[in-house]
């Protein structure tokens, strides 16, 4: 079975001299390893029966995609694409995101997750009304468009809803691009704190989240949990250290938080959006889903976390830290050659 990853990834990388050594120059970022490769290095070295085609984002095709059986996004998905950009030329601009989405968006190309089930989770507007719809704790949230911004009308919510301190980050970012935090006394006095803003990134983002600004990200961090195949593996605890590449990862001491958790966890797991191939439902390689505490600002409990995001398999993994000990790269690689067959069987 041909199977294709496509990789991107360079800021996660893996210390592992043997994968290290037997992969090709052009698939390391930097000169360095990361784990997308490393997954698909692995399953080249350990499982003979596949071939395993690394696919570079400027590699990225339609008919290079259609040789392959299955095809999994490790590394650059369309999210990327606006992050990065001009990262890969010819996916550059928005009519670049449109090729390249429209690329992934071909049945023929056999991307998995499919297309479907990725733009729910790009869609962060989408998820959260889904969530709360299904009584998962999610914190109050105000969608701005970015044709029809009214700066009056957000000043107005925000003043309803009490938020003396208040974020507002854009739908389809990532690695905090665009998440900005304001408070209210500064922005009565000057709405053009809020209205620069939006000027700055409206051009790239059609739509942005408003939230009350929770302090728990900082003293409590954010619990990273990672369900494979449908099932919990490991989470992380990712304290803040002030920027995006300043932070402390630790492993989950709390049980009763862990266990919260889970509970929450499990329940957004089943309120994805079902993946159906032929007749059978088919769950994702990997979920991440991201916790912080706490709801409404409340006292610190177990019981006031609530669901912050939800990432696909080419989430950060933060298996690159001393204190994680979790085998993430082989088990993601037994994974996504079971992942495969499952598929192939399936009439994917």
């Amino acid at each position: 079975m041909r199977i294709g990853f496509i990789v991107g990834k360079d800021d996660e990388i893996y210390d592992d001299d043997y994968l290290y050594n037997m992969t090709p120059k052009k698939y390391l970022q930097h000169g360095e390893l990361n784990t997308d490769v490393a997954i698909a290095m692995t399953i080249k070295n350990g499982y003979p029966d596949i071939t395993v085609d690394i696919i570079l984002p400027k590699e990225i095709t339609l008919e290079r995609l259609k040789k392959n059986k299955v095809n999994f996004i490790l590394g650059y998905d369309c999210i990327n694409q606006i992050v990065e950009d001009p990262y890969v030329k010819k996916f550059s601009g928005k009519s670049g995101h449109n090729k390249l989405k429209n690329i992934y968006s071909n049945k023929s190309a056999k991307v998995f997750p499919p297309i479907e089930f990725l733009d729910f989770i790009w869609s962060k507007d989408k998820y959260l009304t889904k969530f709360n719809q299904k009584k998962i704790p999610i914190t109050k949230t105000i969608t701005a468009q970015s044709k029809t911004i009214n700066v009056n009308k957000i000043m107005g919510s925000i003043q309803r809803n009490n938020w003396k301190e208040f974020i507002i980050k854009p739908v389809g970012g990532t690695i905090a691009i665009g998440v900005e935090r304001f408070k209210l006394s500064e922005c009565l006095k000057d709405p053009l704190i809020i209205q620069n803003y939006f000027n700055e990134y409206k051009a790239q983002y059609d739509k942005f989240l408003i939230q009350e600004l929770i302090k728990g990200f900082t003293k409590q961090g954010e619990i990273k949990m990672f369900w494979i195949n449908g099932e919990y593996s490991y989470a992380v605890n990712i304290i803040d250290g002030g920027s995006y590449d300043n932070y402390h990862v630790l492993n989950v001491k709390n049980k009763k938080v862990l266990d919260e958790c889970k509970k929450i966890g499990k329940n957004t797991i089943n309120a994805l959006p079902k993946i159906k191939v032929g007749k059978k439902n088919i769950v994702p390689a990997l979920v991440r889903t991201d916790f912080t505490c706490c709801l409404n600002n409340k006292t610190p409990s177990p019981s006031n976390y609530f669901l912050n995001e939800v990432e696909h398999q080419d989430a950060g993994s933060y298996v690159n830290n001393e204190n994680i000990t979790y085998p993430y790269v082989q088990v993601m690689a037994d994974t996504f050659v079971k992942k495969a067959h499952e598929l192939v069987e399936a009439g994917f």
